[in-house]
């Protein structure tokens, strides 16, 4: 009897398990490690981001409760190329600020506009530069290139290597061979107009995956994407000139996300495409939205790969 009732309960147990890991994953948060997301960053049910197609693979994650019901998370996603990241996809939020905003906001000013490294403030490596900033509020966009060896183990003494630990850990781990550099798109944004929350976002590729372009230099201040050095290289003044168009794009999308404030949007006419149309809306309604449906569709079993494909194909034409 005792035996049989175990088996039962056991039974009841796996179920009950199984249900959870089916129903439990309502964000893209929630993902574990080498688990995968397709075409879109669920942060929840009203803010979805869309990706560059594709699969992409946890690698990275990060979260902490921070004090009172203050929480932070990150995570970074690589899309792979066999062992090669040519890609990744990397964002990072604070929850629940608006009860400590008078002591939270200034440490945010202070991490996104005066860090002694990147952050949101002229450095001569930047490709491009925009803000906007008033009061506690920001809106932020840089696009350079992103040297991985400095990332990944920075020479200087400020501690940062502490925060690559993880990853470097997991590209060891698992044999990755690395690029050299990607070009990269960073983004801030901070409002209580909008939400108690800073979001943190960043998007790289390597030369070769976005334009078919190999690198001669492949250091921060050697590159021959550096700002001082680019005159001198006309392929890659090209290259850069495209990824410029491809980051106001990110950006755009990126404030769609956040449901940026009009007078906070950057303008970003300078480098934005003349044909630029946003991925986030279309004339019979929001992408994002049919993004969804169809993805509910196919993961329930309604929609073949093939179906699902197609059909993604026609509601982002």
């Amino acid at each position: 009897m005792k035996k049989s009732l175990f088996i039962s309960f056991f039974l009841i147990f796996l179920f009950l398990t199984n249900v959870n890991s089916i129903e439990w994953k309502t964000n893209d948060w929630q993902t574990k490690i080498n688990e995968t997301i397709r075409d879109e960053f669920k942060s929840s049910k009203k803010m979805i981001l869309p990706l560059e197609d594709g699969e992409w693979t946890l690698v990275d994650k990060w979260s902490d409760h921070l004090f009172a019901a203050i929480q932070a998370d990150e995570v970074t996603f690589v899309r792979f190329d066999g062992q090669t990241p040519v890609a990744y996809f990397s964002i990072g939020k604070i929850d629940n600020l608006s009860k400590w905003v008078a002591y939270i906001s200034p440490i945010i000013q202070a991490q996104v506009f005066k860090p002694k490294e990147e952050g949101c403030r002229e450095r001569q490596h930047y490709n491009y530069l925009k803000f906007y900033k008033k009061g506690f509020a920001h809106n932020c966009m840089v696009a350079n290139i992103l040297d991985v060896k400095r990332y990944l183990s920075p020479s200087d003494s400020t501690g940062d290597e502490v925060f690559t630990a993880a990853l470097r850990n997991y590209i060891n781990k698992n044999n990755l061979k690395m690029p050299d550099i990607y070009l990269r798109y960073f983004a801030s944004y901070h409002s209580l107009a909008v939400r108690p929350s800073w979001y943190v976002i960043s998007y790289g590729i390597t030369p070769e995956a976005f334009a078919n372009y190999k690198p001669k230099f492949t250091s921060r201040d050697t590159t021959e994407f550096h700002p001082d050095k680019i005159e001198n290289f006309p392929e890659a003044k090209k290259v850069m000139e495209k990824w410029l168009e491809k980051s106001a794009q990110l950006h755009k999308n990126f404030e769609e996300f956040q449901t940026v404030k009009k007078y906070q949007m950057l303008d970003l006419n300078d480098i934005l495409p003349q044909n630029y149309k946003s991925k986030n809306k279309s004339t019979k309604g929001s992408v994002t939205k049919e993004l969804i449906k169809l993805n509910e569709l196919y993961k329930s079993g309604a929609l073949t790969k093939g179906e699902f494909e197609k059909a993604k194909k026609k509601v982002l034409k």
